[in-house]
C-alpha cells in the first residue's frame, strides 16, 4: 500500500531518532513493528483464499465464517491470560511463545491442506491459532508504551497500524500470488509459515523494555535509572480495573469501532469475486488500491493525534470523533453508487483513510488512562470486546448477502450503522478524559517520589 515517500521515510526516521535513542528501545520499537506486520499478514493471508478453501473442502461461506468466528472467540478468551502475564512477567519471552505458536499453526495448517486431511483437522488447527494470535496485542502494546515517549505515542501507534495493515496487504498479496502461479493451497501456507519462522528467530535479539520508563511522571525516577518500577498486577486489581467508567467506554469503543472495518476487510475480496467476477489476484489488487487510505490514515492520524494532545489533553478524542463521523459517509457512497473504478476507488481510499485515522488515538488513550502494570490486561479486555465484533463480522455478512441474493454490498453498507453509537461514546469520553488522565498522573507522581526515596508500598488504582 502506498504511503508518500517523503512522509514515509523522513517522518519515521525523525520519530525514531527522538525515541529515547537508547539502542535497546529503538530495536524494541522496530521489532514490535515487525510483530505487528506478521500478525497482520497472518490475518490477511486467508482472505483471498476463502473461495478456494470452501471449494477444496466443499463447504459454504457460512461454514468458513463459523470456523473463523470461533477462532476469534478462542483468541478473545485466550487474551485474558496473555494480558495478565504481560503485566507480571518478562514480555519478550511471552512474545516469543506467541509468535512460535502462530508460525507452528500456519505450518500445521499447510500440512493439513497439503496432505488433504479432513476439514475437522484444519478447523481445529485454525481454532488453536487463535491462542497464539491472542498474545500479540497485550504483549506488544505494553512493550510499546515503555519504548516510546508520551508526546510521540500517537505517531508510534500510527506506524504500528501501518505495519499491521501493510503486513495484511503483503499476506493477501502473497496468498493470491500463489494462486496466480497455480501453487497448491498447502504450499502457499507452508511458504507463509517459513516467513513467520524467520521472524520468530529474529525475536531472540529483542531486549526487555523497562516498565514505566516512558511515563512522564516516572521519567525522573524510573526512566533516569534511579529506581525500578516494581508494581505488578494482582488478581484483586481486576474488579476495580474493569469497573472504571472510562474503561467501560473504551470497551464499548472496541465493540463498535471494530465491526464495520472488520466486515470490510474480511468480505471485500469475496464481494469483488462473487459480485463482480474478479479472480483472487485481481480482487486482491483492487483491495490493495482501495485500502491504500489505511496506512496513510494510520500515519497521519497518529501525527494529528499527538499534535491535538499537545494542544489540549482531550485532543486525541476530538480526532476520534472526526474520523468516526466521516468514515461511514464515504463508505456508503462507495457501495451505493454504480460499481465503476471511478468514483469507487477514490471513495474507498477516503473511507479507509478515516477508518484508520482514529485508531492510533484510540490505542494511545486506552493505555494512557491506565497504570503501567495494567496495560496488558486492559488490552486483553478490549481485545475480548473487539473480538465480539470481529466474530459477528465473520458470521453476519453472509446471512445478509444471502437474504439479498448473494449481493455483499448490502452487508457492507449495513455495517456502517455501528458508527452512530461510536460517535455517542466518543462524546461521552470527551467529557471526562482529562479527569482520568489526571487520576493516573497523580498515582504515578506519588510512586515516583517513593521510588526516589527508596521506600516501599504504593497506591492502588
Amino acid at each position: 500500500m502506498y504511503v508518500p515517500q517523503i512522509f514515509r521515510f523522513n517522518k519515521l526516521k525523525t520519530m525514531e531518532s527522538e525515541i529515547n535513542t537508547n539502542h535497546a528501545n529503538l530495536r524494541t520499537y522496530r521489532m514490535l513493528l515487525g510483530a505487528s506486520a506478521i500478525a497482520g499478514a497472518g490475518g490477511g493471508f486467508g482472505v483471498p483464499l476463502v473461495v478456494k478453501i470452501t471449494a477444496f473442502y466443499n463447504i459454504s461461506d457460512s461454514d468458513f465464517g463459523l470456523m473463523l468466528g470461533l477462532a476469534t472467540l478462542v483468541m478473545a478468551v485466550a487474551s485474558v491470560p496473555w494480558g495478565y502475564w504481560a503485566d507480571k512477567y518478562r514480555r519478550v519471552r511471552l512474545l516469543l511463545i506467541s509468535m512460535g505458536f502462530i508460525s507452528g499453526c500456519m505450518l500445521t495448517a499447510g500440512l493439513c491442506l497439503f496432505w488433504h486431511l479432513p476439514f475437522w483437522v484444519y478447523f481445529t488447527v485454525t481454532l488453536l491459532s487463535g491462542f497464539g494470535l491472542a498474545g500479540i496485542g497485550p504483549v506488544s502494546n505494553s512493550m510499546f508504551m515503555d519504548s516510546v515517549p508520551l508526546h510521540q505515542r500517537g505517531a508510534a501507534f500510527g506506524w504500528m497500524g501501518v505495519a499491521f495493515v501493510s503486513g495484511g496487504a503483503l499476506g493477501m498479496l502473497m496468498s493470491s500470488g500463489c494462486m496466480q502461479l497455480n501453487l497448491s493451497l498447502g504450499l502457499a501456507y507452508l511458504l507463509g509459515a517459513a516467513v513467520e519462522g524467520v521472524f520468530f528467530l529474529a525475536l531472540f535479539l529483542l531486549e526487555e523494555p523497562i516498565r514505566g520508563a516512558q511515563d512522564e511522571a516516572l521519567h525522573d525516577a524510573v526512566g533516569a535509572g534511579k529506581g525500578e518500577y516494581r508494581y505488578k498486577i494482582e488478581l484483586p486489581d481486576l474488579k476495580a480495573l474493569l469497573q472504571r467508567p472510562i474503561n467501560l467506554l473504551l470497551a464499548a469503543t472496541a465493540v463498535f469501532a471494530g465491526f464495520s472495518p472488520a466486515v470490510l476487510v474480511i468480505w471485500f475480496v469475496t464481494f469483488a469475486m462473487r459480485n463482480h467476477g474478479l479472480t483472487e489476484f485481481a480482487a486482491t489488487q483492487l483491495t490493495l488500491v482501495a485500502f491504500a487510505g489505511q496506512p496513510i490514515g494510520n500515519a497521519l492520524g497518529g501525527v494529528l493525534a499527538d499534535r491535538a494532545y499537545r494542544w489540549k489533553r482531550s485532543g486525541r478524542v476530538a480526532v476520534m470523533i472526526l474520523s468516526a463521523a466521516l468514515a461511514p459517509v464515504f463508505l456508503i457512497a462507495a457501495f451505493t453508487l454504480p460499481f465503476r473504478l471511478f468514483p469507487f476507488v477514490p471513495l474507498m481510499i477516503l473511507a479507509n483513510f478515516f477508518i484508520a485515522a482514529g485508531a492510533p488515538a484510540i490505542t494511545a488513550v486506552s493505555l494512557e488512562v491506565n497504570l503501567p502494570e495494567h496495560r496488558g490486561t486492559i488490552t486483553a479486555f478490549f481485545i475480548i470486546c473487539g473480538s465480539i465484533s470481529l466474530g459477528l463480522a465473520w458470521l453476519i455478512p453472509p446471512l445478509i448477502a444471502s437474504a439479498f441474493g448473494g449481493e455483499y454490498q448490502y452487508a457492507l453498507i449495513m455495517s456502517t450503522g455501528s458508527y452512530l453509537p461510536l460517535i455517542v461514546i466518543f462524546l461521552l469520553m470527551n467529557s471526562r478524559i482529562e479527569k482520568d488522565l489526571d487520576h493516573v498522573d497523580h498515582i504515578l507522581e506519588e510512586r515516583a517520589k517513593q521510588i526516589q526515596n527508596y521506600t516501599g508500598g504504593g497506591l492502588s488504582e
